[in-house]
């Protein structure tokens, strides 16, 4: 009578091992993602991983004048996609874009080069942020900041042509509104 209840404990222990043992294996296959916002934001299209994500504050606030950008730049299905989800102007109600596919990426116009060019150890405190990076995964920030007024207008003209890039249309509705053409010069 025995051997039955030996047999079923047997199979039940068995089934229990094989079981722990699958998940186990699942969860080894699942792999952290090696992308790191301080070592890796200028190679972003590269460096990221499927289901990574990379906030940046963009400050595009010059001397009496105030913007600043929110992007979110992922990578699903081995595609890099950003999103402009907030463009604040002044005091305007903030602009929301739709999600597009980065296609600059070997292109001039290109946020990862422009990314490049910044000094990363130029930290003094009287400087502006100009891009400031995240990640939900990690803690830390990375900022980047400009060197003077003329380097952040030319950062600014630099930003501001790639997102005329990805977006023609609603940056072109922008230019309307905060940018009209200066009037006709009127001959004496």
């Amino acid at each position: 009578m025995i051997k039955p209840e030996l047999d079923i404990l047997i199979l039940v222990f068995g089934i229990l091992i094989l079981g722990c043992a699958e998940k186990i294996e699942k969860k080894d296959k699942l792999k952290l993602s090696d992308f790191k916002v301080a070592k890796d934001y200028s190679q972003f299209a590269d460096k990221m991983e499927n289901g990574d994500t990379l906030n940046i504050g963009v400050q595009l606030s010059m001397c009496m004048w105030e913007e600043y950008d929110q992007l979110q730049v992922t990578k699903l299905n081995d595609s890099i996609y950003l999103q402009l989800i907030e463009k604040r102007v002044m005091d305007d109600e903030p602009m929301h874009f739709s999600k597009v596919y980065y296609q600059l990426k070997n292109d001039s116009l290109n946020l990862e080069k422009m990314m490049m060019d910044f000094d990363i150890n130029h930290q003094e405190k009287i400087s502006s942020p100009f891009f400031i990076m995240t990640s939900p995964k990690e803690k830390d920030k990375t900022i980047l900041r400009t060197t003077g007024l003329g380097n952040r207008g030319f950062n600014i003209e630099r930003y501001q042509r790639i997102m005329f890039e990805l977006y023609p249309m609603e940056m072109e509705k922008y230019r309307a509104e905060y940018m009209p053409p200066p009037p006709p010069i009127e001959n004496e």
